[in-house]
C-alpha cells in the first residue's frame, strides 16, 4: 500500500513539474508612477486642529488626494480661530506643499467682522499666517468694496497691503 502510494506521488509530481515547466512564468514588475498618481486618496474629510485650549482650525474638503511632494484638496472649507477672532476660507482647490497653501477658483476670505476679500488665486502662508495674491481681487467691509490688481494680507496685524485699488468706500454721517 505505501509503495503504490509513493509512485502515485511521484508520478504526480513529475507531471506537475513538467506542466510548470513548459508553462510561461508571470512576473511582478514595479515601475517608477513619478509624482502623476496619487498615494492616497480620501473623500468627505474633516480634519481637525487641537490645541491645549482646545479646536483651533477645521479644515473640510470633499477630495484629498496625496502625492509624494504634496496634497490636492477640492472643495475646500477652513475655519481658523482664537480668542479674538474667527477666520472662514473656501476655495475650488487647494495645493499644499511645504506649508504653502496655494488656493485656486472661487477664493474667498471672511473674518467676524465680516471683511471679506475675493480672487480667484490666493496664496496662504501658514506658518507665516499671510494671505497674496498677484490676481484682480475684491475686498468689501460693510458697505465699502475695494477692487485692486494685487494684495498682500498679513491675518495677525489685520493689515491689507494692495496695489492699483479703485474703492467705494462708504461713512456713516
Amino acid at each position: 500500500m505505501g509503495i503504490k502510494f509513493f509512485s502515485i506521488f511521484v508520478l504526480f509530481f513529475a507531471i506537475s513539474s513538467v506542466f510548470l515547466f513548459y508553462k510561461k512564468s508571470k512576473t511582478l514588475v514595479f515601475r517608477h508612477i513619478g509624482d502623476s498618481a496619487p498615494l492616497m486618496e480620501f473623500r468627505d474629510i474633516t480634519s481637525y486642529n487641537i490645541t491645549f485650549n482646545g479646536i483651533d482650525a477645521i479644515l473640510k474638503a470633499k477630495i484629498v488626494k496625496r502625492y509624494k511632494t504634496r496634497d490636492e484638496l477640492y472643495n475646500i472649507f477652513t475655519i481658523k480661530q482664537d480668542k479674538n477672532t474667527e477666520e472662514r476660507l473656501w476655495a475650488d482647490k487647494g495645493i499644499l506643499r511645504n506649508s504653502i497653501l496655494r488656493l485656486i477658483g472661487n477664493v474667498k476670505y471672511k473674518d467676524a467682522l465680516n471683511r471679506t476679500l475675493l480672487s480667484d488665486t490666493v496664496v496662504y502662508n501658514i506658518k507665516k499666517d499671510i494671505l497674496s495674491s498677484n490676481t484682480a481681487f475684491v475686498s468689501k467691509y460693510n458697505n465699502s468694496t475695494a477692487k485692486g490688481s494685487s494684495f498682500v494680507y498679513y491675518l495677525k496685524l489685520k493689515k491689507l497691503y494692495a496695489k492699483n485699488i479703485k474703492a467705494k468706500i462708504y461713512m456713516e454721517k
